[in-house]
């Protein structure tokens, strides 16, 4: 028997968002030295990093694609690229990082995450718990991971 359009919105509104999220969360604090990020992002091959302050409470997200923008990565003869952490520092982090992101907890609903990552195009929702501490990020590619499990 097909599924109903109403039974897979019911089901996206039964799940939760602590269901879908990877977790732990791999974040970066708003005063390490930016070089850390691209350090992070290609170690733990991710492409987004919830920035927090000294409290662990989140104040900001960074992006692959923030670093791509802020500073390119050379190519080298072998064909690895390069980041120069001398420039990368030369950024702050807390000055070039999105401010304020968006955020969900773990008990929202995933009907609230797909609706708030198709209307503000969002590539990642960073979960929180009630102190604003990061716990959990969801991303589309985490979703759609999920719906074909």
């Amino acid at each position: 028997m097909p599924l109903k359009k109403a039974d897979i919105k019911q089901f996206f509104l039964d799940t939760k968002v602590r269901e879908v999220m990877v977790s732990p969360v791999i974040t970066v604090k708003e005063t390490d030295d930016f070089a850390l990020v691209q350090e992070k992002i290609t170690l733990y091959d991710v492409r987004h990093l919830p920035v927090v302050n000294e409290t662990g409470s989140i104040t900001g997200l960074i992006t692959q694609r923030d670093l791509y923008q802020i500073h390119s990565p050379r190519r080298l003869e072998d064909g690895s690229w390069f980041y120069d952490k001398e420039a990368l520092n030369q950024f702050i982090l807390k000055n070039v990082m999105l401010s304020k992101p968006f955020t969900l907890k773990p008990a929202n609903s995933l009907n609230d995450a797909i609706e708030a990552t198709i209307r503000f195009k969002f590539g990642c929702i960073p979960i929180v718990d009630d102190y604003k501490k990061p716990c959990g990020i969801l991303t589309r590619d985490t979703i759609l991971k999920f719906l074909i499990d």
